[in-house]
């Protein structure tokens, strides 16, 4: 039989270390959102929305955009979660070395998609569910026969130079994934792109414009050996 002052004395040792653990936010770690950036696999048969062809919002021109999820497997919602652009590199190919580059973009947004002009650039990311936002997006138009750039989808408006434009080449974009109640993460993604848009209509464009990641490591360039070190080492 127990004794009534061992139950009272359990009892009010475990209503303590309760108390304590609500204190130093148990509950919010076990019911925190958990995001990570991901780009889905061309090959999935649900992929449809990771890559498209699609009219702009703003201009309706045709353009090819590639976009990334912001996935959240946690137990409450992300809030106004964005993905931060911190550097951009391009591959130099006869140092075969990343090279700085678009400094005028280091601290930008990027933009969520389907969003309106003058809306927010960050989202709320309901717990189970994904937000998707565009990262990188070419335009159809009228090429004039030339090679026709990349731009890095920005939040609006962009600059008035162009700095967001990426010529045919191999690029690597640094990105902060962040938000009011969540950890902040970096990533990596390698975007590659030849300047050729065969046609509009048709696959054809994802055979030029490839994008690699996100990665939590530095992105080796073509022909290069990956680096052993973490998201955030040497290059």
């Amino acid at each position: 039989m127990v004794r009534p002052e061992w139950f009272i004395a359990t009892a009010s040792t475990a209503s303590a270390l309760l108390a304590l653990a609500l204190a130093l936010g148990v509950k919010e770690w076990v019911f925190r959102p958990r995001i990570t950036l991901r780009l889905r696999h061309p090959a999935r048969p649900d992929e449809i929305s990771d890559r498209i062809v699609t009219k702009r919002i703003d201009t309706a021109e045709t353009a090819a955009f590639v976009r990334l999820r912001l996935d959240n497997r946690g137990r409450s919602t992300a809030r106004r979660v964005g993905v931060r652009v911190l550097q951009i590199h391009l591959w130099d190919r006869r140092r075969l070395a990343w090279v700085r580059a678009r400094p005028e973009l280091d601290g930008r947004l990027l933009w969520p998609s389907n969003q309106l002009p003058g809306d927010a650039n960050t989202v709320e990311v309901f717990r189970y569910s994904d937000r998707i936002v565009d990262l990188v997006s070419v335009t159809y138009g009228s090429s004039d026969n030339r090679l026709r750039p990349a731009f890095v989808e920005i939040g609006r408006p962009w600059p008035p130079n162009e700095a967001n434009l990426l010529d045919p080449g191999v690029w690597e974009l640094e990105l902060l994934v962040c938000g009011d109640n969540i950890r902040a993460r970096r990533y990596f993604v390698k975007v590659s792109f030849d300047g050729v848009w065969p046609e509009p209509e048709g696959p054809g464009i994802w055979d030029h414009l490839l994008v690699e990641g996100p990665s939590l490591h530095v992105v080796p360039g073509p022909g290069a050996v990956a680096p052993s070190a973490t998201a955030g080492g040497n290059r």
